[in-house]
């Protein structure tokens, strides 16, 4: 029998590994500090490159759907211990650099394996472990902080070794080939630490009527588009630092691959923050607030973009902007207890949200190698950073209307709050 204490621990220790698991295991979006040398590895063009995380995007749909209903029906801890692992065998196999054909299979594989088995699960744990302390946006936001700092502990130290490297080339075998290996034990570790727990909640419905549920719910239709937009602008402005930084304000490759990383630098304080303040004032509103910042980063980078603007502005804006994306991100599922969803069939919600709010990986990528291959380089920044403001904007539309529609409920919620706060 555990101790409290022991228990204690045994719960910190096995969210570390869900942070550490929850940002490695989407090792596919490591090409925002590394995108000029998977061109050169792969000798690939933009639109090529872009091909390869539409076709790993397209897989992620039909995954994200049924991965929600797969989570409400199966333990956790098995799923996300097959992903871990299987992501990382692929991986490693990415890093021999096989054909393109043989990197758009991989690629598609990767879809199933970070999605279908793992995130719906993923984010079902984090809400658990959300109730467990009476908020579950600052577990969200946790989650999505401690990836963070994941990623900046991780990324920072083989940016570092990938520097030693004359060759970019090997460089980035090199890094490939320690992200596999990481994700191989971090599948092992949660297969260890997980197993005996009794956390997992699975629906007595039917696989058909969970979905029923959930498509008759227009707050998850709105909570879906919210996530749509926000993840459009911040995915898309951090997945592109490191070609902005070079083509719109002069950095070096090297420096460029740390401008890469300000996503895990500065990411953790916003979404830490958002999760507080999400539980203090309510989830949609934080969410709301840190979207309609990115938008105006974005335009503020559009207009300044090759103006002969210094490196340290970027470097400035582009700061606070990762703090507002950390933020934004950390509050992506959090209303959903403003909704009211219960946790039996969260999965199946998020697997939804997901399904949409997830869709432009598919046409996304494909849209931006376009731009940067058929425009002048500042031109294409400043087009690309204009259609991210506007995909921000209609997020923060999206997230008006569901408070709209949700605001006895959030009115509820905010009266809790302020019993629980006059209670202690």
């Amino acid at each position: 029998m555990e101790t409290k204490a022991v228990s204690r621990w045994k719960r910190i220790f096995q969210f570390i590994v869900l942070c550490f698991g929850g940002n490695i295991g989407y090792v596919v979006y490591m090409r925002s500090a590394y995108y000029d040398a998977y061109l050169e590895a792969f000798t690939m063009t933009n639109q090529e490159f872009g091909v390869l995380f539409s076709v790993y995007g397209t897989m992620t749909i039909f995954a994200y759907f049924f991965g929600g209903v797969i989570a409400d029906k199966f333990s956790a801890r098995k799923l996300m211990s097959f992903s871990l692992v299987s992501t990382g065998l692929l991986n490693i196999w990415f890093g021999t650099f096989p054909s393109y054909k043989i990197a758009l299979l991989i690629y598609a594989l990767m879809g199933i394996t970070t999605t279908l088995t793992f995130w719906s699960a993923l984010m079902k744990v984090t809400r658990q472990f959300g109730r467990s302390i009476n908020g579950e946006s600052t577990a969200f936001g946790g989650l999505e902080g401690g990836r963070a700092i994941s990623q900046m502990l991780i990324g920072t130290l083989l940016a570092f070794i990938f520097g030693r490297f004359v060759s970019m080339s090997t460089g980035l075998r090199t890094i490939i080939f320690m992200y596999g290996g990481l994700l191989i034990l971090l599948g092992v570790l949660t297969w260890m630490i997980f197993k005996g727990d009794s956390e997992d909640e699975t629906a007595s419905e039917t696989s058909l009527q969970l979905l029923k549920e959930c498509i008759k719910n227009p707050s998850i239709w709105l909570m879906a588009f919210m996530v749509m937009g926000c993840y459009s602008a911040g995915s898309t402005m951090s997945g592109y630092a490191s070609k902005v930084a070079i083509s719109g304000f002069g950095a070096t490759a090297a420096a460029a691959a740390y401008i890469g990383l300000f996503d895990s630098y500065f990411k953790p304080f916003g979404a830490f923050a958002g999760g507080v303040l999400g539980d203090k004032f309510g989830s949609s509103k934080a969410l709301m607030i840190s979207v309609g910042a990115v938008a105006v980063s974005c335009i503020i980078i559009a207009v300044f973009s090759g103006s002969g603007t210094g490196l340290v502005f970027f470097m400035i804006v582009f700061a606070l902007a990762m703090v507002f994306n950390g933020a934004m991100r950390g509050q992506y599922f959090a209303p959903i207890k403003e909704a009211k969803i219960s946790m039996a069939i969260s999965g199946t919600a998020i697997g939804l949200i997901s399904t949409i709010g997830y869709l432009p990986d598919v046409f996304i990528s494909p849209i931006v190698g376009s731009i940067l291959d058929n425009n002048e380089p500042n031109v294409a920044l400043k087009y690309l950073y204009l259609m991210l403001a506007g995909f921000a904007v209609f997020a923060v539309i999206m997230a008006f209307l569901f408070r709209l529609i949700n605001k006895k409920n959030i009115q509820e919620l905010s009266e809790e709050r302020k019993l629980a706060k006059a209670a202690k």
